[in-house]
This record gives C-alpha cells, sequence and structure tokens, in this order.
C-alpha cells in the first residue's frame, strides 16, 4: 500500500470524511487489532484486510512503506481514491477511529474519564496476570458500577474503553490463571461489559465472516487457511447485511 502524504489541510479532509474508505495491515491474528477491527464494524466501515508478505524481510517493500516501519498501519482513502493517508501504531488508529465514529463519549467529561483508564500492555501480560489483576478488576469494577453497572464505562453506549477492557478480557482468560480470576462473583461488570460487546449485532455479524474466523489468536498459533484480502461492508450491501465473506485463500 502506497500513502500519497497529502497536504495537511487535505489530509484533515479525508481523515474527516464520512465517505473515506479504510485498509489495514495487520497479521492474521487478533489481540492489539482486535479494538481497531470492531471499531470498524461498528462504523459499517468499508474496509480492506491487508496481510505483509514478509515482514521479516528488511529490504522489502511493504515494510520500507509504512511511516515507521510497524504495524498496524491503517490507509485512509478518499472517496475517489485519489488520497490515501497512512496511520500507524495501534493507539493512534484507536482514537482516530474512536472520534471519526464516536466511541469516545458523549461529552468532554466522558472524554476525559476514558483517556484515564488504566492501559496494560501486552508484554507486561504476566506480570499483569500474577500481581495485578485483583487490582485492576476492583478498580475497575468501581468505575462500572458508578456508571450504573449497565455494561459500559461511560454512559450508555459502546466506546473505545469497553473494546479494550474486551480485548484484555479475551487475553486474560485465554490463560489458566485468568480463568480463576474473572468469574461472576470476581468481576460482574467486567464480565458485562464483555457481554455486550460479545452480543451486539454488528459485532457478532464481523466475528461470523471467513475473514474473523480465519485469524489466529495470537502468533504462536498454528496457521490457519487465511482469508484473502477483502472488502467488508461494501455499501451496495447484501443478504448478510453488508458484511461480504471473503473466499478462503491457501497459504504461500
Amino acid at each position: 500500500m502506497v500513502a500519497t502524504f497529502p497536504k495537511s489541510t487535505m489530509a484533515a479532509q479525508v481523515l474527516d470524511s464520512p465517505t473515506s474508505t479504510f485498509s489495514l495491515l495487520y497479521f492474521d491474528t487478533q489481540g492489539i487489532c482486535s479494538p481497531i477491527r470492531n471499531l470498524l464494524a461498528l462504523g459499517d466501515a468499508q474496509w480492506t484486510q491487508l496481510y505483509p508478505q514478509d515482514w521479516e524481510n528488511e529490504d522489502l517493500a511493504d515494510k520500507l512503506s509504512t511511516p515507521f516501519e510497524v504495524m498496524p498501519v491503517l490507509y485512509v482513502h478518499s472517496q475517489d481514491g485519489s488520497q490515501t493517508v497512512p496511520i500507524a501504531e495501534s493507539k493512534a488508529i484507536e482514537d482516530y477511529l474512536a472520534n471519526h465514529f464516536n466511541r469516545l463519549g458523549s461529552n468532554t467529561y466522558e472524554r476525559a474519564q476514558l483517556q484515564a483508564s488504566p492501559e496494560v500492555k501486552q508484554e507486561q501480560m504476566t506480570n499483569f496476570l500474577t500481581k495485578k489483576v485483583p487490582n485492576w478488576i476492583r478498580v475497575h469494577e468501581e468505575h462500572l458500577r458508578a456508571n450504573g453497572s449497565n455494561g459500559h464505562y461511560v454512559g450508555d453506549s459502546i466506546t473505545l474503553a469497553d473494546l479494550k477492557s474486551t480485548m484484555l478480557l479475551d487475553m486474560i482468560l485465554r490463560f489458566p490463571p485468568g480463568v480463576g480470576l474473572i468469574n461472576p462473583e470476581t468481576a460482574p461488570g467486567l464480565l458485562k461489559v464483555k457481554a455486550t460487546i460479545d452480543e451486539n449485532p454488528k459485532i457478532k455479524a464481523w466475528r461470523e465472516t471467513e475473514l474473523y474466523k480465519s485469524q489466529r489468536t495470537s502468533r504462536a498459533a498454528p496457521a490457519q487457511p487465511r482469508a484473502a484480502s477483502v472488502k467488508l461492508n461494501d455499501r451496495k450491501g447484501n443478504l448478510s447485511g453488508g458484511l461480504v465473506p471473503p473466499p478462503l485463500a491457501k497459504e504461500n
């Protein structure tokens, strides 16, 4: 994917336009890109999944063409396809999409609350599981009770905080210690947030696509038949609600 790097004013127009489309460059795994893909699903975005061809090859054009030679990268395309604006790093992409699709709260206070939510980096997971999970549960349960235990961190609609905590819960529950730590008695509010995300019709429809099913839970998991690069939610729509199941392609 080649970005056109338009001037800042033009780039802002592309990023702000409701008719822009998207391409996401990342491995065939879930993990840190789960909130990003869920935001695209919630926003009824027209987007395409792109895979790196040989990311470890330092001379590969795909890697050199990214802004900082890192993934994920979200490419935002103007409606006519003449301009492409890249956004690198998962937090920058999450913040952009959450703002673009109104998933950062309904007012300044709610946005401040969301941005103050403590995060846990993926590389800290082992230490987090063994030492910090009980305190993380306690603090987050307090915040969720303060919002009425309605399955959301702020207000009554899905925000970026809901998506990120659901991602973290999914990661924790993949480890045996996590199953004992996260249960209806210790974390009812967090589990309600996860249930709210899991039961959302747009998220459920996304998870029924072949593209989602072809993704691994981590890069260490066995490779599966990979769904080809595919355009999702094309505006012509179809009987499945706009989600276009891609054909499976064999691994190269």
